[in-house]
């Protein structure tokens, strides 16, 4: 009696079974993966506009700073309009594509007895994705609107 050599259809249709379970999981991965590095872009892109911001109400810049308890709004939209240069500062990220909020929480309990006006802002950028809306915020400190009082002298290396 002869051998016969190669595989069964049986065999053959099993190790595909395997194949395709391997391939989806493969997928899965794959896709969680696309999704995330989109994710993380666009955190990256908020981060810079966050930090453009930043910098300019770390600079005084009284267009910008909200009296104390208020907040300024830039909505969707209106980020590139506000600031014609912010697609230069910021590179790669669409500003229209973003919402900013920048918050004077006012005079900090331990700045009272520094004998300078010093302001607590949070700036916060947010962006929509995958449905629903997601942000980034950072603290920074700066003088009252208006120059109430002694202004904080200017930081080596950020004003």
């Amino acid at each position: 009696m002869r051998k016969a050599l190669g595989l069964t259809l049986v065999e053959v249709l099993v190790a595909i079974a395997v194949l395709s379970l391997v391939l989806v999981a493969m997928n899965a991965v794959l896709l969680s993966s696309i999704r995330q590095t989109a994710i993380s872009g666009s955190r990256t892109q908020a981060v810079q506009i966050l930090n453009y911001l930043g910098r300019r109400v770390v600079g005084g810049e009284t267009a910008l700073l909200p009296s104390s308890g208020e907040t300024k709004v830039y909505d969707y939209g209106s980020l590139g309009t506000a600031f014609p240069d912010l697609p230069r500062e910021v590179r790669f990220a669409d500003p229209a594509l973003y919402k900013a909020e920048i918050a004077n929480q006012g005079n900090p309990n331990w700045a009272s007895g520094l004998g300078v006006a010093v302001n607590a802002y949070r700036i916060r950028v947010c962006w929509r994705q995958a449905g629903e809306e997601r942000c980034t915020e950072a603290y920074t400190l700066s003088a009252p609107p208006g120059g109430a009082g002694p202004a904080a002298p200017p930081l080596p290396g950020i004003n």
